[in-house]
């Protein structure tokens, strides 16, 4: 059953095996024979920065590189799927540009937003969060204040669900929750879990989620976990999101050295949420219809 609100926590396959070489070397065996691009489904997915849109490229087979309002993307198959795979950016002014101008460009048959996330839930790196539904978050309004609810389409949520366990991954549905800023501290993770009841953060579903609702096409958010709840980030990351910031942001790790060595736990960490994002996708393109 696929909720559509709280908790579902999808149990993990002890195996491996499932998401071993062998279902990518049958599924190029398929592109092989001749799967018509013509019946296969068009997919688009976002990703907000290069090592995220990688996680989804290692798992399809890419046709060609291309590029959208200056946002790279790669064009691949796996599967019954044609992928057209973009790094928007980071942020929601920067997804929903780039989103808007790809739904222009591409018929789709479903939009995924997808990458890292920060857990609001008790978790491990690496899980799989599957949205229900994203809200978007202004934590400086008074009170702090959620938007409007754009929901997932109900039948890729139950396919994600589906296709994590198949391919050994631990995974959990509910609510997400995207922010205009990095959320950083520990405090601030806690404070929206409790005024949300999300099992996920990030910076771009709500955008995705926006655009394609406007055209019809059914949205669906999967993304790994890169830190977690009770853990702060090494610092302040919005530093680096500003033209002017990354002066500020270099002198901030030079002045803290124990920083440097809190960044390479969180690449670490992203590192395997990276690697679980591939194995998610190439079990979930294997078994669509």
């Amino acid at each position: 059953m696929v909720p559509v609100r709280g908790l579902t926590r999808v149990a993990s396959a002890n195996s491996l095996a499932a998401n071993g070489e062998q279902p990518i070397a049958q599924s190029f065996e398929r592109f092989a024979l001749g799967c018509s691009p013509s019946t296969m489904k068009q997919i688009g997915i976002f990703t907000a920065t290069r090592w995220e849109l990688n996680a989804v490229r290692r798992a399809i087979l890419v046709e060609e590189q291309t590029r959208i309002g200056g946002a790279r993307g790669v064009v691949g198959r796996r599967g019954n799927g044609r992928l057209f795979v973009f790094q928007t950016g980071v942020g929601t002014a920067k997804a929903d540009a780039v989103c808007r101008k790809v739904f222009a460009s591409h018929p789709l048959d479903l939009a995924v937003s997808c990458g890292f996330a920060c857990a609001l839930t008790a978790a491990d790196i690496g899980e799989l969060l599957i949205g229900t539904d994203v809200i978007m978050y202004q934590a400086t309004a008074n009170p702090p204040a959620a938007g409007r609810v754009i929901p997932c389409a109900e039948h890729l949520t139950a396919a994600a669900v589906r296709a994590a366990p198949a391919a050994g991954l631990p995974a959990r549905a509910g609510r997400f929750v995207t922010v205009p800023r990095v959320v950083w501290r520990a405090q601030d993770k806690r404070e929206i879990a409790a005024g949300t009841g999300a099992v996920g953060l990030d910076m771009e579903s709500a955008a995705v989620g926006a655009a394609a609702l406007e055209r019809n096409i059914p949205f669906a958010i999967v993304r790994a976990v890169s830190d977690l709840l009770d853990e702060d980030l090494p610092f302040d990351f919005n530093l680096w999101l500003s033209p002017t910031g990354w002066a500020r942001g270099t002198l901030t790790c030079l002045a803290r050295p124990s920083s440097l060595i809190a960044l390479n736990r969180l690449r670490a960490q992203t590192a395997l949420a990276s690697e679980r994002m591939t194995r998610f996708w190439g079990r979930f393109l294997d078994d669509l219809e």
